[in-house]
């Protein structure tokens, strides 16, 4: 059985991450393969990266979160409560159909417990996923650990955006920093991004929609913070070659952000590896604790191991 690919146009999405569904199985767990095609002329991917179009790991987040919305035909979208774990194992170029393997079965009320194993069109595994994704009153009912604090104001400056740009290889749209708040090199930053209602995951959507539909998509949270990350990262001066996520670890999202809305990421070192970085933090919406961030895993990679195209010149 096959069903058509989620339309992104009732609620706010950065692309349509899902070509086509095939369901396998149904019953008590739901089993499906997805595909979509990386194509450089959706939005956000002109500007991972300028020059070498990548998937970014958090549209196959975005991707799973769609399809489940679509098969299991949910009046409002689903939403990504958890991360469990995801592994990033090769690079998704430009023009590579990617398959994922998913398995869906209930997890309590108004939640799905989701595995998926992702592969490239020519065998190679892609990517690792265990997440849990909720309808809205489960996204509502999640709440933060008791006894955390937003980030105290103040500290020293980081890189003004010229300066950001400077540093990280993504470009508008896909540029997620506006402002370093902080910086200690090396060991802690704190980044501002604005929630723009003029961004393109807003773009299409119908007219006359509920404002829970404009609730900003987690998957950018997560994008943005893993920016903040990169920028951390490079100031300890041991990362080169390209910057990518290689894994998340038990990520968890709260409550609602809408436009309008000014994300605080802040994120530390844990600890610092040849051509690896590993991450932990937090992101608020004022004094509100949106996500936990338990591990993030950052991998340095010579371009020509990313780039296949350079590979196969080579």
């Amino acid at each position: 059985m096959t069903a058509g690919a989620p339309a992104t146009n009732g609620y706010a999405a950065p692309l349509r991450a899902v070509d086509r569904i095939e369901v396998l199985s149904e019953g008590a767990e739901t089993r499906f393969a997805l595909y979509k095609t990386v194509d450089p002329g959706d939005p956000y991917m002109a500007g991972h990266f300028p020059g070498l179009t990548l998937l970014p790991a958090v549209f196959v987040l975005e991707a799973l979160r769609q399809a489940v919305t679509t098969i299991v035909g949910a009046d409002e979208p689903l939403n990504l409560l958890e991360v469990r774990s995801g592994r990033w194992l090769a690079p998704m170029q430009g023009g590579d159909e990617i398959r994922l393997d998913v398995t869906v079965s209930p997890a309590g009320e108004g939640r799905r417990r989701v595995t998926a194993q992702g592969t490239r069109q020519d065998g190679t595994p892609v990517a690792a996923v265990k997440a849990t994704l909720g309808d809205r009153d489960a996204a509502l009912a999640a709440t933060p650990p008791e006894g955390l604090a937003p980030p105290a104001a103040g500290g020293a400056p980081g890189p003004d955006y010229t300066g950001v740009l400077g540093l990280l290889p993504v470009r508008h749209p896909m540029l997620m920093v506006d402002r370093v708040e902080s910086l200690d090199p090396g060991r802690r930053i704190t980044v501002a991004k604005a929630v723009s209602g003029s961004e393109p995951c807003y773009g299409r959507m119908a007219e006359g929609l509920p404002l829970s539909r404009y609730m900003y998509p987690r998957s950018l949270m997560l994008e943005s913070f893993g920016q903040a990350s990169v920028l951390l990262w490079l100031s300890t001066g041991t990362a080169e070659g390209v910057p990518v996520a290689a894994a998340f670890r038990e990520c968890r999202f709260f409550g609602e952000v809408r436009p309008g809305a000014v994300l605080r990421h802040e994120s530390w070192i844990d600890r610092l590896m040849a051509n690896n970085v590993f991450v932990s933090g937090r992101t608020w919406d004022g004094d509100r604790c949106v996500m936990t961030v338990g591990a993030l895993v950052g991998s340095s990679r010579p371009r020509e191991r990313v780039d296949r195209a350079m590979t196969a010149a080579s």
